[in-house]
């Protein structure tokens, strides 16, 4: 991970200091050679004062024992009891290198009974006796632990009143836990084959129900726990990261830049788009340097931006402005201008929220139609519905600013009316 921008990871660590995140470590990922980075990951969230409460499961064991017993969390075959017991045993060896390997970089752990469970019965005529689900969180036993530095260590097994030992959906298990205990993320590092289909994206609540439904490259797996997860946002939760578990330090570059590097599920629209103001001016003049020396954009001064800052609006992430677009409004009609998105944010519909946000404006300054000049975006306005026209049709001031310009830019103008 390269950390070119210190003062964006900077900008971060504010944000997450005090929080609470819930992260779930595959077994996997435990007994693979990256694990060192996710110890180094986790070693640096605390010394940021950020708590975490890690959950496990065994996973990378139950591959290589006895594949023919393997539970079957969608009510096919039900855990056995010699399953049950290698479980424990595995789970047991990967809570001890998680303590292990933790306590090597002076972090204080503990692991906790605080999961109740039950059985999940019987479903569809078959029995599941050593199969459960979570009954209750004991929330206060963990945070007195996080309130004495401590880290809780959650394996996927839970325990009845009366001492039972259940195994535990382990993705399920972590959302249940964020939920109960006030987290504010839920992160999950993973095999990465999982993540395949879905790396590099973000999805709304709603974009992931239509994914889960629509998307035939999902594993089981993952669409569980992607719908798991589009149903856990509360008052808390304000987010879930799906994460590469072997690629070097994931943890930081997921929470310490714009774009991330895994899976991210958000509670509500993701990005705001706000009036630009005096202190916005330098983040754009930098953001659109690229796309003005490419000849995407004109150029602007300092003084050119702040003599028409009304004008102009910002799409701003986690405090930092990745997009930007202008409307000038005159006689009824309006230019959108200055479009433009992150290199790193391309891809994700957040130039097409921009050019809407833009055309509601012109609508509430009474504009008739608007129009927009382009060099290299042609395709994304005829996407839009925008149709190719004529300098003609320009207002004649800036038809005339665009033949002195020289640019020979494409029109294209959207009727309002």
């Amino acid at each position: 991970m390269e950390f070119g921008d210190l003062r964006g990871i900077l900008h971060y660590v504010p944000q997450f200091r005090n929080k609470l995140f819930v992260i779930k470590i595959d077994g996997c990922v435990v007994h693979s050679d990256n694990f060192s980075n996710v110890v180094l990951d986790l070693a640096v969230l605390h010394s940021l004062k950020i708590n975490f409460i890690i959950v496990h499961d065994a996973q990378v064991q139950r591959n290589h024992h006895d594949r023919h017993e393997e539970s079957d969390f969608d009510g096919g075959r039900p855990t056995s009891e010699k399953f049950l017991d290698l479980e424990l045993n595995e789970n047991s060896k990967v809570t001890n290198i998680l303590m292990r390997e933790l306590t090597a970089v002076g972090l204080k752990v503990a692991t906790s009974n605080a999961i109740i469970a039950r059985s999940i019965g019987v479903i569809g005529g078959v029995d599941f006796p050593y199969d459960g689900k979570v009954e209750k969180i004991d929330d206060a036993s963990l945070h007195a632990l996080l309130e004495k530095n401590i880290i809780p260590i959650i394996p996927s097994i839970g325990f009845d009143t009366k001492g039972r030992n259940y195994l535990l959906d382990s993705d399920s298990l972590a959302f249940a836990l964020g939920l109960s205990i006030g987290s504010s993320k839920v992160m999950m590092l993973v095999e990465p084959n999982l993540m395949d289909p879905v790396i590099g994206h973000q999805y709304s609540v709603s974009e992931t129900v239509d994914l889960v439904k629509h998307e035939k490259k999902l594993t089981p797996r993952l669409s569980r726990m992607l719908l798991t997860a589009a149903n856990s946002f509360n008052e808390s939760i304000e987010r879930v990261h799906i994460l590469n578990g072997f690629s070097d330090y994931a943890i930081l570059a997921e929470l310490f830049s714009n774009e991330g590097v895994g899976v991210m599920i958000h509670r509500d629209p993701y990005g705001a788009i706000r009036s630009a103001n005096e202190g916005d001016i330098s983040e754009v003049l930098s953001i659109i340097q690229s796309a003005i020396l490419g000849d995407e954009l004109i150029p602007r001064s300092l003084s050119d931006m702040s003599a028409k800052i009304q004008d102009f609006y910002v799409l701003e992430i986690d405090g930092n402005v990745v997009g930007t677009v202008a409307i000038h409004s005159s006689n009824n009609i309006s230019e959108l201008a200055c479009l433009f998105v992150k290199k790193s944010h391309e891809g994700v519909g957040y130039g097409k929220r921009l050019v809407s946000h833009a055309v509601e404006i012109a609508k509430g300054k009474g504009s008739s139609k608007i129009y927009a000049l382009s060099t290299q975006a042609s395709g994304f306005f005829e996407k839009l519905g925008w149709e190719e026209s004529e300098k003609d049709d320009l207002p004649e001031e800036r038809r005339k600013e665009l033949i002195r310009s020289g640019r020979n830019s494409k029109v294209f103008i959207n009727s309002l009316n």
